[in-house]
């Protein structure tokens, strides 16, 4: 399916909203058109036949359908804004929701930066450009139809030759909007880059002084925004290009109805009554029918930026696959044994190999520790226990289960594990503490942090178990940080080996 027709897939869990948008988006169309129907009578019976009885009586009709215009108007919009925000906060709980279920070497390849891009940059701009077609596309299709149906009803013959000048326009903006689309890709792929030099300055902003390089990441962020800003200039060129195209070709257009109406007026077959509600209908059809040409050409902006989200959604297809795999695995009911590594290599992207032939083994209630120069795999060996990663050769096995046969939930279940990275989320102590068990009570927190020794320091913050410990922890010391990240003591389970 198109990137359209999937945004439109999510509006079928609110079909009753849909209907009652679109119903009220048609209403709209139809108030909108009956005052220029009702201009034919006013001029041919009041101006012409000069009945004067009749003038408060049209008065108060077209009052009354202004009225309902702006009620229609007002259904439509706020039926149809609750629609869109709802589809586009679907697309952005299914992004998360895939996304976090990704394998660990995704997150690997893709930067940090650039993931969060999609949410904050394509899935923002997703949203706006709904927005826009719910104000102005909507009700502005339904007012232009039934508009165009007072032209053609009044006139057939002029509203023929109207039609003859959308072959043209519909061309243009089908070549506009593909190279609108186009250009907003480079910009989402450009906020991508900023996103992400953004975060790394940020996250390294300590390293970045510390080598007096300000004026270098300075330098770097210029050239991104310089990048931006070509993208987003050319993405101006056409949106400023095509309107005045389309302007050009609606103006040859309507000289050409304007000339054979007048022939029609002065021979007789056509009255004056007819001509103004004729004009008048095709005057105000011009409004909507820009707006949907705007619409047409902000949506490729929209559409690019969808196209993106999607295409990261289909990259991890396999994560359904997966997940169907991994229900169909062994559960790790209890660790009795022993760990044993038979001759295990590993090689990442199958280019430098970390791990060649490795074979030991780590009996139940045993303490070893494992020791060697950087890079020489004792982060690799965690990994592949925790099944982020699989041998490339060779087998691990657990109480004589293959690693891959067991279903990562259980098998993480079973471990105990802190980090060389220390990582805190941005909340309180006792909410980080107790993160693999939220319902664990204050007694099984406070035993937590006396077993990591730990309880004394967070009596002595500020506001002790309810301190915030700020972004990754920045409130908190170092050794406080990796204290406070132990978070394997608060589980559901009790953990059979930790590392």
């Amino acid at each position: 399916m198109t990137s359209l027709q999937r945004v439109l897939g999510y509006t079928k869990a609110y079909r009753k909203a849909l209907i009652l948008s679109l119903i009220s988006a048609a209403l709209y169309g139809i108030v909108s058109a009956l005052p220029t129907y009702m201009l034919k009578h006013t001029v041919d019976e009041i101006f012409v036949k000069k009945y004067s009885h009749l003038v408060i009586p049209f008065i108060l009709v077209f009052l009354l359908f202004f009225a309902l215009k702006g009620l229609f108007m007002y259904l439509t919009t706020y039926s149809m804004q609750w629609l869109g925000n709802r589809v586009v906060n679907d697309v952005r709980s299914d992004l998360f929701s895939k996304l976090i279920n990704f394998p660990t070497n995704f997150f690997q390849k893709h930067t940090s930066g650039k993931l969060m891009s999609y949410f904050l940059n394509d899935i923002t701009m997703i949203q706006q450009t709904s927005s826009i077609i719910i104000k102005d596309g909507i009700s502005s299709v339904f007012e232009a139809i039934f508009l165009i149906g007072v032209a053609f009803y009044q006139n057939w013959i002029l509203g023929v030759l109207m039609l003859i000048v959308g072959p043209m326009i519909g061309v243009t903006i089908k070549k506009m909007g593909k190279k609108r689309k186009t250009a907003s890709r480079a910009i989402q792929v450009q906020m991508g880059n900023i996103s992400t030099m953004l975060q790394e300055a940020f996250i390294g902003i300590r390293e970045i002084k510390a080598f007096n390089a300000e004026s270098i990441e300075v330098n770097r962020f210029d050239k991104q925004l310089n990048n931006n800003f070509l993208s987003i200039m050319y993405n101006v060129h056409i949106e400023a290009l095509a309107p005045a195209l389309i302007q050009i070709i609606t103006m040859f257009g309507s000289g050409l109805v304007l000339y054979v109406a007048a022939h029609q007026v002065l021979n007789g077959s056509m009255t004056a009554g007819q001509l103004t509600s004729f004009v008048g209908a095709v005057l105000l059809a011009y409004q909507p029918l820009k707006k949907m040409m705007n619409v047409y050409s902000d949506m490729q902006y929209g559409l690019a930026a969808a196209d993106r989200v999607f295409e990261i959604m289909d990259t991890m297809n396999t994560s359904v696959i997966d997940q169907a795999q991994e229900a169909k695995k062994i559960t790790l009911t209890s660790f009795t044994h022993e760990i044993l590594w038979d001759t295990v290599s590993f090689s990442y992207d199958n280019n430098h190999e970390v791990l060649c032939n490795t074979n030991f083994s780590i009996k139940k209630n045993e303490c070893i520790g494992i020791i060697g120069s950087s890079g020489s795999g004792k982060s690799t060996v965690c990994d592949m226990l925790l099944g982020f990663i699989v041998p490339t050769e060779g087998m691990i096995s657990i109480d004589g289960h293959d690693i891959t046969s067991l279903s990562s939930t259980s098998l993480r279940e079973k471990i105990g594990y802190v980090g060389q990275r220390t990582f805190l989320f941005n909340d309180t102590i006792a909410r980080n503490v107790a993160y693999a068990k939220p319902d664990a009570s204050e007694q099984e927190i406070i035993q937590a942090c006396k077993q990591a020794y730990a309880h004394d320091f967070i009596q002595n913050c500020s506001d002790g178990y309810q301190t915030l410990v700020g972004e990754n922890g920045s409130l908190l010391s170092g050794g406080a940080k990796t204290k406070n990240n132990d978070r394997t003591s608060v589980t559901q389970k009790p953990r059979d080996f930790n590392f």
